[in-house]
């Protein structure tokens, strides 16, 4: 694959990684200008370790953080510009990797939810009471106060989403995808989860495909 035809904006912060004069590897922080295809990729500075030495040839690896994943890049450095700020020319690189984590892109919520957990033996649990951290079109990340065993088959998730004028109270049916990381926000709620929503309301998947890119075009979503 070639940068281009990746979608990253101009702006858009980035890890460049070097050998120093002390031949170790060091990090530092930059923000991509732009490129010109086929040409150099450029690269502001937003600082510089001392160790490192910018030169002409110097190899560099180039790690950006997308939505969906991650993409990496080695090229060399072809110039160094002082003005009218610290910007690198780089070798346009002939091919990127891309390491691809979230088939949805996510959006930050902190929505109160509901939750029952079923069983496979048709046993449904009382309501439990968490938070929605995050949501995609594929399914979201919950904190709740009480944990879901290895019997639950699938859990409801009483939640209301909201976008600009428009509300929507929604039972959402999911099957659980593993531990997810806890939130400091919510210390009463122990236990993490990621879900994958299953047998969509057609009306429910349309708000939520509309709510999750509202947030993407207004620049709200995580990366990877």
């Amino acid at each position: 694959m070639r940068i281009n035809e990746f979608n990253i904006p101009i702006g858009k912060p980035l890890t460049m990684t070097l050998i120093g004069l002390d031949y170790k590897s060091h990090q530092f922080e930059g923000r991509l200008l732009g490129y010109h295809t086929g040409h150099s990729v450029l690269i502001a500075l937003d600082s510089k370790p001392g160790q490192v030495l910018l030169h002409s040839g110097l190899s560099v690896t180039v790690t950006i953080h997308l939505a969906e994943g991650i993409l990496s890049f080695e090229s060399q450095l072809e110039s160094v510009c002082e003005s009218p700020f610290a910007y690198l020319h780089l070798e346009y690189p002939y091919a990127v990797d891309f390491k691809r984590i979230r088939e949805s892109v996510r959006v930050p919520v902190e929505t109160p939810v509901e939750v029952k957990a079923h069983t496979g033996l048709g046993m449904t649990s009382a309501s439990i009471f968490g938070h929605m951290l995050d949501v995609s079109t594929g399914g979201a990340r919950l904190v709740v106060e009480k944990e879901l065993t290895s019997m639950v088959t699938k859990v409801s998730i009483g939640v209301m989403l909201a976008k600009d004028d428009l509300k929507r109270d929604m039972t959402l049916t999911a099957q659980l995808c593993g531990q997810r990381e806890l939130s400091d926000i919510y210390p009463e709620c122990g236990f993490a989860y990621g879900v994958q929503f299953i047998e969509q309301d057609p009306v429910d998947a349309l708000f939520i495909r509309s709510f999750c890119q509202h947030n993407i075009l207004n620049d709200r979503y995580l990366l990877c």
